[in-house]
């Protein structure tokens, strides 16, 4: 049976690790990786719990599937425990990802850097979750974490976190407000720094600047061997030609790789000690000395190859062999391998300068250049080397690696563990480092082997001189493990030259260590031995020494061997008479070639070789020893005190290294002196200025270190218990010498500085460690003799002290020594208080500071308080009371001054730090005095600064702390003080509008927006203060003086403090609210509460703030917080009462209403006005929602109901409110929406809401809004009519206008006249612009009225009626478009609710179709679906979520009103406009058949007909407007027939009535229309009617329509005589191609006519035809010229051709021409280029470009005097144009009618092109659609037919052709330009000719200014009509021309000037015969 136990508390919480899932099998709990589980019981290998995110399901799981976390419980729920930066990662990246994905969607260009982070973040958590990492691992990534989050969080503009140096976040609430503000800082400046080093894995640590390391690795050396060989690196000077550093020895073997296996690939070195004047050598050099080890010659073996370090490792002999090189071991071994010699091999090296300054650019290995020595040294190689002599082709190499580091050595094994281990040697500079460390003990004798010189004395050759240098003692015995040839190497016993082969005079510059204990150093010599190297290794055993040299290493003075090159003499061993027992006798000798003197001496084996030398240098790096004779003079002192004085007087020439290596010795030989010297008087003085030499000598920068050194000295090694008086007695005369008056010249100039003043400025420079050594002195004294004489020695202190006094008093100049002073009294002040009472010290502090005149050493003076407030006495409370308001009163001298101000920050900001710290006792006081000193101008100097200054926040962050830790009792001091001085007021003021400038967003921030912490910690403070004031403002100015300002103040700014926007808690997410909410709470609930108590404070003063506080009060009531603004709502309310109870005769108060009720106010417009006012405005900045609508709503009635009085006139105002505010939150949601329609609607609401409560100021507001919505998108008409609003409002008077009626637009406008005026001209130009010239007219004509009736301004008045003409020009001449109406439907919630289920009428844009429409709102609307029917939806649309769209066109239904242009025979332009505007009713209709009918025919085809009327007529102010109204009725299908009938009559009626008028129409539109009434093919016609309607059976069946049928009747009967009226008019237009189908109308009619006449009786109708039209026609006669195919001048329209009148002809209205002379300029181009006619497929596509009509004028002259025509008397005709039609109408050739009178022409042809300038291209698109279409039904007479190219017929009839019906584009109505054509194009063979003629022409040409100009001839000239461009006929007097012109100089009849006569708009071009 399996027993289940309880889990301990450490198994509860685990994380599934592998997936876990057995459904089959019951109890089981399936796991996925990553759920965390609880667990609640266990068993052997099973766990019972369940998963955290399912708690209901519970099973059991295996054991070894879970891993088990710590845990902690937050808000109930199991998470793993984690550290703080774990935690901290995964919030920032929950809170990143979010952003990173708006950032994605958005393409945002930060996405890719975030990315990265987010990236580099979660390896970092995963780093530390894993436990891997040691401590300073873990350390380093943490950094690396807070550095991504802190940038990542600039970058994506997210709150800053405040860090300490490790990384974790500081507890924001344990810090003052100043350090808080340093901390911002530090965190600014530690992001920015980490930004710029983004690309860098680590944040660098601050480095040690003076000490410079550079690790060199040694990879590889490419060479031919033969034998083993050392390789000895060094850090050489190019300049001065030596090394800097010690050598660092490489062992390599014969076969390519260290000697040393152990240091296989890790041949590294450390060079350390380095200054920044070492690395800034201009030429430094890494050199490598290769030294072979073997036989003098190099031996030829069979595996000598070219190998490196990394091809392989030589067997075990081979290794053993390689280390028979130097060794410790002084012996010889026997087995042939002491035959060893050190020759030279080779030199390499390469400059590391430009390393060293760009390291990054030297990445990977350095090459260093190998060359071999040959027959030169290794000097005198790397001289070549280095001078860069050509060397030739170099074929070996060095590879080695070279890495810059900072620091001391202790850093950089910390920093870089890995390149720096224990075991990698260091090569020391050989010198000191710029700086010397206390600790860094070294005694360190570098010796360099410079040259000898030897002479021949028996050899014949020169000798192979190999030096052996050892050290032995003073017994001769050598002296083991000493000698070091370079790092890397164990310590040697003697060191071998290399050997040069036959060199005399070898140079050898080898530099080794000599590392001699210190205790026998003294006794210790170096010992040279010479010997001769056989390269014979036989004759090489026998050799012996020939000579010896030595030098002592230290002198007889007891200092060593001196710095520099020593000549050494050389002495010649004879070995058989040198005694080897006295193994010291040659240190007999002279040592040095110096010391001989001339002598030539000897002893018993030793003789002098006077022409041998041997030159060595010495370098001497000791802590130790020491080279100066006055220092150990110094030091022994009492052997010498005869030199005592001059030993003193030298210590200040000792070298600085000498005396720190010395310092303690030196001090206490001092203080010997000064204690035990005889002769005070004598020296007392120079032990003194002793003292100060060595002080400053150690302050130094280069030994500043050793300052820690003088300070354990003064501690523990200081024994000096007397010297105490002796110190102070020196300073005291020191002292009152210097402030002696001394010597002045005449001027009263101090001649020159004296000595004792120049020595008080060096005591005083180093004053504080004086101090130290007397008050340590005193401090054995006492302890010695149990402070005896205290008393005493107080005494002595305080007249020191007064003497400082003193001397900053004396008149003299001290300034310096006074300077110097205040530097170190704070030091003095520390180590004082030790030995004196430090009430008093301070008192002595507080008189120094105060005797310093008020300009004098400020600086110093600001420098020495801001020392005194770090120091241990100022933190005793009894100190700190005496020296903290001086402290003060200086910094607010300074700061009134304006002086200093960056130390008085930092002094003030070190107080508030330490005020703030639990060890420094009550800080009670210290906060009062701060706060009575310092408050106000602190808080002066922060409003007074320029926002920019950096120091501004520093200032408010002082301020701010001092406010944190004032408490109430600190107020009420703080404010009787001010009251007793009269400044409350002021303070009060003051104080209120800095904090509202500190939290007021039209102000520059203070503090970044991303400072969360310090801007919350700033509310806080300001809380409190607004709590404490409040008090004070209660107590001190409600009564019995109330203070409106001070009250008005602090209620604005409270209230800018509370909707500030870092208090408002709803707008972060919700990582950054939870934090506010943990550390800050909502403050701002505290706020509310305490502006309201402070409201109802106000008791009867609250009228005087009732429209005041309106705003501020009504945007903290909308702040998305339940209790406040259940706090803040209530306040209108009584508002609302305050007002009307206010008194009517007292402003702002309540007067006497309590006693007279009759003086009450009794409303409250001015709080409404503002209340709507307000609220428009701060609903349009984005405040308010609907929660705060419904709960204002429930509130308000809520008070409302309670009170009696305000019991309706309150719910009436709160309704119109939370109506208000329902229209401004949809008008804020949608104001930003694509839609236009919506935005205009919204807005058009607000308008009329405004209009209704009668507020100008707003509604004119908005109408401006929506004028410029309409601007926007150019609806002109509409921005017209919403100006005209405004107009409404104005009077045509002079008054001035009130500030609610006034126009930005028109600012100067002052009087109501002026700006109506002004605003009638801008509506004006609207409807110009509009084509509404009509609307335009009306306002014409009010201003008309004005300048005419009322202010007589003729001038005025003359403009406006010229502007008022050009509009009726327009009317007529300019091309508009007919609006279209459509019916949109909007179904379903998903729009916005003012759309919803509404139906509206829209206006369209010009030329704008259905189908174009319906895609221009389904793109405002994309998620809207199109309806496909017209039938109403059901609830299942209505009422869904989605949103469905139905659009139809209507027709508009012209206004009743305007019926009076019916029966009136006027233009259709004139009546076409009330057609489409100004209309609110429209209709549609749909077919539908009755059910109950049977059959297709016309008896059962009825019609739904909607009527709909718009809330407003269109166009309006809008485009749209919804429909009010709307009506569904049927029409039956008789109806319906005399619908269809009656517009058919007027059809033709109208159609009678244009020809009538404008004899210029085209006649193709009369011919379908009488084609299809009298032939009715395809509809039959009314015999349909007639059938289904005209019936006795219909009539039984329907008696009802007796009178519908009996008006159908006269409808028909009326239709004939109307048709007989048409076709008598198309008998006389019709031309001759037209013939066939007039007969054939002829017959139908007259058919037709008969069966009418029969049935329904006769008609008449009051059209009449009067007489015929005329017809212009063309002579017969023309040039034989014209025809000649070389002259190709004259076009075709000149010419009268008959094609030409196919192109243009139309019923289409027509754009106006400008002139006469300008249309047939126009055509100028035709007359000059005509395109050659080569086949009818070659099409000319693109026109002939179009020259300046300047230059056509010039060059066409058609005088009317030159024209000749002939025609009948012309009748008055009215031409009228017809309604717009789109169908485009092929134009058919006018031929005359043969009835008419006069001799018949031969082959007439009638000129009906229309002469137009300019028409829009068409595309090349439409071209191809029109000319792919079937030809026109006219049929082209015989002679076009017989045309020999037919290519000005395809064009024109493409164009004018009958099919052309589909088309409503502005290039269908506008006419085309005339196409270029040929003369070849007309047939001109029925042409006759008169020569006669020609001549005739041939005179009237010369009367022509261009020959190419277009004239037409004929013999009888007749008077002719011609339409210009206004309208008006230009008529010519007939005369007669002569055949053959036998009178030509008869001058002819003069011109008669044009007659002007409207509505005529074209050339006629018929021809009539004459009479």
């Amino acid at each position: 049976m399996t027993v289940w136990s309880d889990c301990n508390a450490k198994q509860t919480f685990g994380i599934a690790k592998c997936n876990f899932d057995q459904d089959a099998k019951p109890h089981r709990l399936n796991l996925d990786v990553g759920d965390a589980v609880i667990i609640l019981k266990e068993t052997t290998h099973w766990y019972y719990g369940y998963k955290q995110k399912a708690k209901e399901t519970r099973g059991i799981f295996p054991k070894s599937y879970v891993h088990l976390c710590e845990y902690s419980i937050v808000n109930g729920e199991y998470c793993i425990q984690r550290t703080d930066i774990v935690e901290e990662i995964t919030k920032v990246l929950l809170e990143w990802g979010g952003i990173a994905k708006e950032y994605f969607l958005t393409t945002n260009p930060s996405f890719q850097k975030i990315r990265r982070k987010m990236n580099n973040l979660n390896n970092n958590r995963a780093a530390l979750i894993s436990g891997n990492l040691p401590l300073d691992e873990m350390r380093k990534v943490k950094l690396q974490a807070t550095a991504l989050i802190d940038t990542g969080n600039r970058l994506l503009g997210l709150d800053m976190v405040v860090r300490d140096e490790s990384g974790d976040i500081l507890d924001t609430n344990a810090i003052c407000t100043t350090e808080l503000y340093e901390n911002h800082v530090n965190a600014m400046q530690r992001i920015d720094k980490a930004n710029r080093l983004s690309g860098e894995r680590e944040t660098p640590r601050i480095q040690n600047k003076y000490s410079h390391n550079i690790l060199l690795h040694v990879n590889a050396f490419v060479c031919k061997f033969r034998e083993d060989s050392d390789l000895l690196f060094t850090l050489f000077d190019g300049e001065s030609h030596k090394p800097i550093s010690e050598n660092y020895v490489v062992k390599w073997s014969r076969s390519g790789i260290d000697r040393d296996i152990d240091q296989f690939n890790n041949n590294r070195v450390l060079f350390t000690d380095l200054s920044r004047s070492d690395l800034n050598i201009s030429k430094l050099y890494l050199v490598c000395y290769a030294i072979r080890i073997g036989a003098m010659e190099i031996k030829d073996t069979t595996d000598s190859k070219r190998i490196s370090m990394n091809m392989g490792i030589g067997n075990s002999s081979n290794i053993k062999q390689s280390q028979l090189s130097i060794n410790s071991n002084a012996s010889t071994s026997s087995n042939g391998s002491d035959y060893m010699l050190r020759r030279p091999f080779g030199v390499a090296c390469k400059d590391l300068t430009p390393y060293l300054s760009k390291p990054d650019d030297f990445r990977g290995n350095l090459d260093l250049p190998f060359i071999m020595c040959e027959k030169d040294t290794l000097d005198g190689t790397l001289r070549k080397m280095i001078a860069n002599k050509d060397l030739g082709k170099l074929d070996s190499k060095m590879a080695v690696t070279v890495e810059v580091l900072r620091g001391d050595i202790k850093q950089i094994k910390e920093d870089f563990p890995r390149l720096v281990h224990t075991n990698v040697p260091v090569a020391r500079k050989m010198g000191f480092p710029e700086v010397i460390l206390p600790g860094d003990v070294r005694n360190d004798l570098y010796l360099t082997i410079c040259s000898g010189e030897f002479a021949r004395i028996a050899k014949t050759s020169e000798k192979n001189v190999e030096v052996t240098v050892c050290v032995a003692n003073e017994q001769g015995q050598l002296v083991p493990g000493v000698l070091s040839i370079g790092a890397g190497h164990p310590p040697i016993d003697e060191y071998k030259s290399v050997v040069y082969y036959h060199d005399d005079k070898p140079k050898w510059q080898e530099t080794f260590k000599i590392h001699v204990p210190i205790e026998e150093f003294k006794l210790c010599h170096l010992r040279f031995m010479l010997k001769h190297r056989s390269s014979n290794e036989q004759k090489d055993r026998n050799e012996k020494p020939f000579g010896l040299a030595y030098v002592r290493l230290m002198q007889a003075n007891g200092t060593t061997i001196p710095q520099g090159q020593h000549v050494l003499a050389v002495y010649k061993i004879d070995h058989k008479k040198h005694d080897k027992s006295m193994a010291n006798s040659y240190m007999e000798l002279p040592a040095t070639t110096a010391e001989l003197l001339g002598t030539k001496p000897s002893i018993s084996g030793l003789t002098l070789l006077p022409k041998d030398q041997l030159t060595i240098g010495v370098n001497l790096c000791s802590t130790k020893l020491t080279q100066s004779v006055s220092l150990l003079g110094l030091l022994h002192w009492s052997a010498h005190k005869e030199t005592l004085e001059q030993s003193l007087n030298a210590l200040s020439t000792v070298p600085g290294e000498e005396v720190v290596k010395f310092l303690q010795d030196i001090l206490d030989a001092l203080f010997n002196i000064l204690v035990e010297n005889d002769q005070p008087e004598k020296y007392d003085q120079l032990v003194f200025m002793s003292i100060i030499h060595l002080i400053e000598t150690v302050s130094d920068l280069k030994y500043q270190h050793f300052l820690t050194v003088l300070d354990v000295y003064i501690k523990d090694s200081f024994s000096a218990t007397l010297a105490y008086t002796k110190l102070i007695d020196v300073l005291q005369r020191n002292i009152s010498e210097a402030i002696t008056p001394s010597e002045k010249s005449v001027d009263g100039i101090e001649l020159q500085e004296t000595l004792p003043v120049r020595r008080l400025y060096k005591t005083t420079r180093y004053l504080h460690y004086v101090m130290k050594f007397i008050i340590r002195s005193r401090i054995l004294y006492s302890a010695m003799n149990c402070n005896t004489d205290y008393v005493e020695f107080a005494t002595r202190l305080q007249e020191l002290l007064k003497m400082f006094i003193d001397m900053i008093g004396c008149p003299s100049n001290l300034l310096k020594s006074e300077g110097a002073l205040l530097k170190n009294l704070h030091i003095i002040a520390t180590d004082l208080m030790q030995v004196f009472d430090q009430v008093h010290l301070s008192t002595s502090i507080v008189e120094i500071l105060e005797k310093f005149p008020s300009r004098r050493l400020t600086q110093s003076k600001m420098g020495c308080i801001k020392d005194f407030v770090e120091t241990k006495l100022f933190s005793m409370p009894k100190c700190r009371a005496i020296l903290l308001p001086v402290f003060c009163k200086h910094i607010k001298d300074h700061l009134e001054s304006k002086e200093e101000i960056a130390e008085c920050i930092n002094i003030m900001n070190n107080i508030l730090k330490l005020l703030y710290r639990p060890d420094v006792g009550p800080t009670h006081n210290d906060v009062r005095d701060i706060m009575i000193i310092l408050l106000r101008p602190v808080m002066k100097m922060a409003h007074a600064l320029d926002r920019d200054r950096d120091v501004v926040g520093q200032f408010f962050a002082i301020m701010l702390g001092i406010m944190q830790r004032m408490d109430a009792q600190h107020y009420k001091y703080f404010v009787n003080d001010l009251h007793q001085h009269g400044e409350l007021k002021d303070f009060v003021i003051e104080i209120l509008l800095v904090f509202e400038e500190l939290v007021s967003p039209h102000q520059k921030a203070v503090f970044p927006r991303d400072w969360m912490d310090m801007i919350m910690h700033q509310n806080t403070v300001i809380l409190g203060a607004l709590q404490q004031l409040s008090l004070v403002i209660n107590d001190y100015f409600l009564c019995p003086v109330f203070d409106k300002q001070i009250w008005s103040n602090f209620f604005q700014c409270s209230i800018a403090f509370l909707v500030q926007s870092p208090l408002q808690l709803n707008d972060f997410n919700d990582n950054k609210r939870q934090i506010v909410f943990a550390r800050y709470r909502d403050i701002r609930k505290d706020t509310a509460k305490e502006i309201r108590k402070m409201w109802f404070q106000l008791g009867k003063h609250k009228p005087k703030f009732v429209p005041q506080l309106v705003e501020p009060i009504l945007e903290m009531s909308m702040i998305p917080e339940m209790e406040l603004r259940r706090e803040t709502i209530p306040i209108f309310f009584d508002m609302m009462q305050c007002e009307y109870y206010s008194s009517r005769l007292e402003m702002e108060s309540y007067g006497d209403t309590k006693h007279n009720s009759s003086h009450y106010k009794g409303n409250f417009c001015e709080f409404k006005t503002a209340m709507i006012e307000k609220l428009d405005i701060l609903i349009g900045m984005g405040k308010g929602d609907a929660e705060y609508k419904e709960l204002f709503e429930q509130i308000m009635l809520e008070y409302c109901a309670k009170h009696n009085t305000l019991n309706m006139e309150g719910t009436s105002f709160v309704a119109m409110v939370t109506k208000l505010m329902d229209k401004l939150l949809e008008y804020r949601c949608i104001i930003q929406d694509e839609s236009k329609e919506n935005r205009m609607a919204c807005t058009f609401s607000l308008l009329q809401f405004y209009s209704q409560v009668d507020l100008k100021e707003m509604y004119i507001r908005y109408v401006y809004k929506l004028c410029a919505l309409h601007m926007e998108f150019e609806n002109f008409t509409e921005a017209a009519f919403t100006l005209k609003l405004h107009t409404d409002l104005l009077r045509w008077s002079d008054e001035e206008l009130s500030p609610q009626l006034r126009s930005h637009r028109h600012g100067h406008c002052r009087t109501h006249r002026e700006l109506k005026e002004a605003l009638y001209f801008e509506i004006m130009e609207y409807f110009d612009k509009g084509k509404q010239w009509e609307c335009a007219i009306d306002m014409c004509k009010v201003l008309s009225r004005q300048y005419e009736e009322e202010i007589y301004d003729y001038i005025k008045l003359a403009e406006l009626l010229k502007r008022m003409a050009l509009f009726f020009e327009k009317i007529l001449k300019e091309l508009r478009h007919t609006s279209e109406y459509f019916r949109v439907c909007f179904y379903g919630l998903g729009f916005p609710r003012l759309l919803q289920n509404k139906v509206y009428i829209f206006r369209g844009k010009e030329y704008e179709r259905h189908s174009d429409f319906c895609s221009r709102i389904l793109v405002q609307h994309p998620q809207a679906e199109l309806m496909q029917t017209l039938e109403a939806p059901g609830e299942d649309i209505t009422a869904s979520d989605g949103q469905y769209i139905q659009v139809n066109k209507v027709e508009p239904i012209m206004d009743a009103a305007f019926a009076k242009f019916n029966e009136k025979i006027i233009s259709n332009e004139i009546v076409k406009y009330f057609t489409s505007n100004n209309v609110q009713k429209f209709q549609f209709s749909r077919p539908f058949r009755d059910s109950t009918g049977g059959g297709d025919d016309v008896r059962n085809l009825w019609l739904e007909r909607t009527e709909l009327i718009t809330q407003f007529p269109l166009p309006g102010i809008l485009r749209w407007f919804p429909v009010v109204d709307a009506h569904t009725f049927k029409i039956s299908p008789l109806e319906r027939a005399v619908e269809i009938m009656k517009k058919t009559n007027t059809d033709i009626r109208q159609l009678v009535i244009l020809h009538q008028s404008d004899e210029s129409l085209h006649i193709n539109p009369l011919s379908m229309k009488l084609n299809g009434v009298v032939d009715p093919a395809v509809m039959g016609g009314f015999a349909k009617y007639e059938e289904a309607f005209l019936t006795d059976e219909y009539l039984e069946q329907h008696a009802e329509d007796k009178e519908l049928v009996e008006e159908l009747k006269e409808l028909i009967a009326s239709q004939i005589p109307l048709l007989s009226i048409a076709i008598r008019l198309h008998r006389q237009k019709a031309p001759e191609s037209l013939k066939a189908l007039q007969d054939h109308l002829e017959r139908c009619f007259a058919d037709m006519q008969q069966h009418v006449e029969s049935r329904y009786g006769r008609k008449s109708c009051d059209l009449k035809i009067e007489r015929d039209s005329v017809i212009m026609r063309r002579t017969n006669s023309f040039l034989p010229a014209i025809f000649d195919s070389s002259n190709n001048r004259l076009s075709e329209t000149s010419m009268g051709s008959s094609d030409s009148g196919l192109s243009k002809s139309t019923f289409l209205p027509r754009p106006p021409t400008s002139s006469l002379k300008s249309t047939f300029a126009s055509l100028r181009p035709n007359l000059g280029h005509s395109p050659s006619t080569k086949s009818n497929k070659l099409k000319d596509k693109t026109p002939a470009k179009r020259r300046s009509m300047k230059k056509d004028r010039d060059t066409l002259s058609l005088p009317v005097a030159s024209c000749q025509w002939y025609t009948p008397p012309l009748m008055t005709i009215t031409s009228t144009p017809e309604k717009e039609n789109t169908t485009s109408i092929s134009s058919l050739a006018s031929t005359s009618n043969t009835s008419l009178s006069g001799p018949k022409t031969p082959d007439p042809r009638v000129l009906t092109e229309e002469l137009t300038p300019k028409r829009p291209l068409r595309s090349e698109k439409e071209k191809e659609r029109r000319l792919s279409r079937p030809a026109s039904i006219a049929t082209p007479t015989a002679s076009i037919k017989n045309f020999t190219d037919n290519r000005s017929l395809s064009e024109s009839s493409n164009r004018n052709s009958v099919e052309t019906t589909d088309s409503t584009s502005e290039e269908d109505i506008r006419p085309p330009p005339l196409p270029a054509k040929t003369r070849d194009s007309t047939d001109f063979s029925s042409l006759s000719w008169n020569p006669n003629t020609y001549s005739m022409l041939n005179v009237l040409g010369s009367n022509t200014t261009n020959s190419s100009s277009s004239i037409s001839t004929t013999t009888t000239m007749t008077m002719t009509s011609i339409t210009n461009n206004t309208y008006e006929y230009l008529e010519a007097t007939n005369y007669s021309l002569m055949t053959g012109f036998q009178d030509a100089s008869k001058p002819r009849p003069p011109t008669p000037p044009p007659k002007p006569s409207r509505h005529s708009k074209h050339i006629p071009t018929e021809q009539v015969a004459a009479p």
